[in-house]
């Protein structure tokens, strides 16, 4: 049984500004990571496990520029890392498993990249499923992110069937690029899209939808899509019903054909400006000052 439950969201082509100043941590040690043999290690998953359990203080794994064909995974005890490619149109982590493969793996654990680490920072990377969804239906995640405090800078997620899954915890993602045909940004996170680009691709065999959100009662929270750009009408933003229960969408400012509001279903809601304010004020995800609390981009 699929639990896609849309996580709480803005997705906002508007600039945040975080709410308290806080001085950014530096980086105690820089590991490098090189499919030609130049750096420390040429896995990203080598690099990551010959990081003490438990430390606080941040590494950095700078990906030099290649296609590593690896499944990666960021135990919860490998907090504080930095995971930075040289561009996420060059550096890329790429791997092929889907939901009911040969060896009998799930939608979790089909993920090319799995990040169960609080205070985790990637940046100018790729993640990447390579299942080939024409194919067969199936999910085949990019991405998997359960950690707390999760920021993600210019980075791809791309796939075909439940591409990023934003599972639980707070997140930001700034800059990004998310790729799917069907139900491919999904979980339970509470999480800051700003300046993103998300992309339909088209698919004869079924038509795209970016998220399914089955919440388990009418009072639970749905998704704000906040001043987007909508592409064509066909590509707009629609509402349906899924497994019984109405899923909810909450629209204010959104701009281009696909923004039209009149063939929305009729229980779509409108926020207040009053309502919108806690939306569009990173302590929405920040109140502390975690974002800041991290190391600076470079």
């Amino acid at each position: 049984m699929r639990w896609l439950v849309l996580f709480l969201s803005v997705f906002s082509s508007i600039s945040l500004r975080a709410p308290v100043a806080i001085a950014a941590a530096s980086i105690a040690r820089t590991i490098v990571v090189d499919l030609k043999g130049g750096g420390d290690f040429k896995s990203i998953q080598q690099a990551i496990d010959s990081i003490p359990d438990n430390i606080n203080k941040w590494t950095k794994i700078h990906v030099a520029a290649g296609v590593y064909r690896e499944k990666v995974n960021v135990r919860s005890t490998k907090s504080y890392i930095v995971l930075e490619g040289d561009g996420a149109q060059t550096t890329s982590i790429e791997w092929g498993d889907y939901d009911g493969d040969s060896s009998g793996h799930n939608t979790e654990t089909s993920a090319t990249f799995t990040s169960y680490a609080s205070n985790f920072v990637a940046k100018r990377i790729t993640f990447k499923n390579t299942y080939n969804g024409f194919a067969k239906l199936t999910p085949a995640v990019a991405a998997w992110i359960f950690g707390d405090k999760s920021a993600f800078y210019y980075c791809s997620f791309t796939g075909f069937q439940d591409t990023l899954a934003d599972t639980l915890g707070r997140h930001y993602f700034k800059g990004c690029y998310i790729e799917g045909v069907t139900d491919f940004v999904f979980g339970y996170g509470q999480s800051i899209y700003e300046r993103c680009k998300i992309s339909t691709v088209k698919s004869l065999q079924k038509p795209g939808f970016v998220t399914a959100q089955g919440r388990n009662n009418a009072t639970m929270p749905g998704t704000i899509v906040l001043r987007v750009q909508v592409g064509a009408p066909s590509q707009g933003l629609k509402q349906l019903t899924w497994e019984g229960m109405e899923t909810l969408l909450e629209e204010s400012g959104c701009t281009g054909p696909g923004s039209d509001l009149s063939g929305r279903v009729k229980w779509e809601k409108q926020l207040s400006d009053d309502e919108l304010k806690k939306f569009i004020d990173i302590s929405y995800i920040d109140g502390e000052g975690w974002l800041e609390a991290q190391p600076p981009l470079d």
